[in-house]
């Protein structure tokens, strides 16, 4: 039992971790709701005028962070001789010292940039890439970079019409989301609206938003406040709006992420059904070697009541107690987890380099370049491991009662004439 509730809360407690840290990378690396213009070419001119409608919404000016107009579009970049697919992101950059501070809510968190350079981000082909990315196609600050964008309308004679230019790496970004940090540049809104031709235009306007908790609540509110009548009709026959959250782009990975958490959590509780089975056959043992001794306290005069409380109560305690060591025990290890991985990484280490001294490539248990973690997280959650010992007490309870209840109804008489 101890060992069942012990696994459990160590597996849990790195589902967790492992969700909890997920979904923060998630939140962190672009905007929480996106509103966009699915009519015609997807342009939003008017979209300060927009902005300024939706902050004047006492309710909806309060859930948000920050409301800002961007470009988002897919691209090519060139790596050698191939072009491959990206995306690209542009934000309003209103503040240098922001931007290197990481203080701009729609712009991820810079690990490495050009000093001299970047200040000069609005006004010249800069651009900001994930370190991934930098990886991937071995690209280093200072690199120039060529990218392939759609520019204006698709057309039977001519095709796709594309815009080619190139652009200096002046910095690199990380957000814990391996996806995000290999597949997105970053640039300036208005480097980003000459190298797309729409000027002062953007194709989305970005929300950041206090809770997330609330997106549909926010995001129904949104909607009404972009379909009222007559806010202003020009903006209105040229839009027909579209407004998507996160969590709805992201609905499947959370869902395969819960589902998987779900599934491990069964495995791992039938530990602890196993163990309260395994208790059901300690108690029958045991009432089979004190059969004698249950029919003379019976004969004199113990009720059934009281020996059935007996039984059931002791399987209870051994529950009880189990509980609380396992519970402590899940606890330690999950806290210690990356120490104790370490700790077994180095010895494997040591001894594989004493029997193999030669030709021995160091174990990694826990490959950070495959997992994208610089730690094992690990979310310790108090109230479900008190609903974990408190579902393990009621099994030791029940695995007591059914063998307690025959011990109950024992004849005396025979009881102790038979043993």
């Amino acid at each position: 039992m101890a060992v069942g509730v012990g696994l459990l809360v160590v597996v849990l407690s790195i589902f967790n971790g492992f969700q909890k840290q997920v979904k923060e990378s998630l939140w962190q690396g672009g905007p929480h709701i996106t509103i966009e213009n699915s009519y015609g070419s997807g342009a939003i001119y008017d979209f300060e005028t927009v902005i300024a409608h939706l902050k004047s919404d006492p309710k909806l000016a309060e859930s948000f962070v920050s409301v800002e107009g961007n470009i988002t579009s897919h691209g090519l970049i060139q790596s050698n001789n191939n072009f491959n697919p990206i995306m690209i992101r542009a934000v309003p950059i209103d503040s240098i010292e922001k931007l290197v501070e990481n203080g701009l809510p729609n712009f991820p968190r810079i690990l490495q940039y050009n000093r001299d350079e970047i200040p000069a981000i609005n006004t010249k082909k800069l651009v900001v890439v994930g370190k991934e990315m930098s990886a991937i196609y071995g690209y280093g600050i200072g690199r120039e970079i060529t990218m392939a964008v759609p520019g204006g309308r698709f057309t039977v004679e001519r095709g796709v019409q594309v815009n080619v230019q190139s652009f200096r790496l002046v910095g690199l970004f990380k957000t814990g989301y391996y996806n995000y940090d290999s597949k997105f540049v970053f640039l300036s809104l208005p480097q980003a609206q000459e190298f797309f031709k729409m000027k002062g235009a953007v194709n989305q306007i970005a929300i950041k938003v206090r809770s997330l908790d609330d997106l549909k609540l926010t995001k129904h509110r949104i909607l009404s406040r972009l379909n009222e009548e007559n806010w202003n009709q020009k903006i209105q026959d040229d839009t027909s709006w579209s407004v998507r959250t996160i969590a709805e782009e992201q609905e499947n990975f959370l869902a395969a992420l819960r589902l998987e958490k779900t599934i491990i959590s069964i495995i791992v509780f039938l530990f602890i059904v196993l163990a309260a089975l395994g208790m059901v056959a300690t108690v029958h043992s045991l009432i089979r070697a004190k059969r004698r001794s249950i029919g003379t306290l019976k004969a004199l005069g113990l009720a059934s009541n009281d020996i059935l409380l007996i039984f059931t109560l002791n399987a209870m305690i051994v529950g009880i107690l189990s509980s609380l060591v396992g519970g402590m025990t899940g606890i330690f290890i999950a806290t210690k987890l990356e120490v104790i991985i370490n700790a077994i990484s180095e010895i494997i280490n040591g001894v594989g380099s004493i029997l193999n001294p030669g030709d021995w490539d160091p174990v990694e248990l826990v490959p950070k370049d495959i997992y994208y973690f610089d730690h094992i997280p690990v979310d310790i959650d108090i109230s479900f491991i008190f609903m974990v010992t408190t579902a393990a007490t009621i099994l030791s309870g029940l695995a007591g009662y059914f063998p307690a209840r025959m011990a109950a109804n024992l004849n005396p008489v025979d009881t102790i004439r038979n043993d």
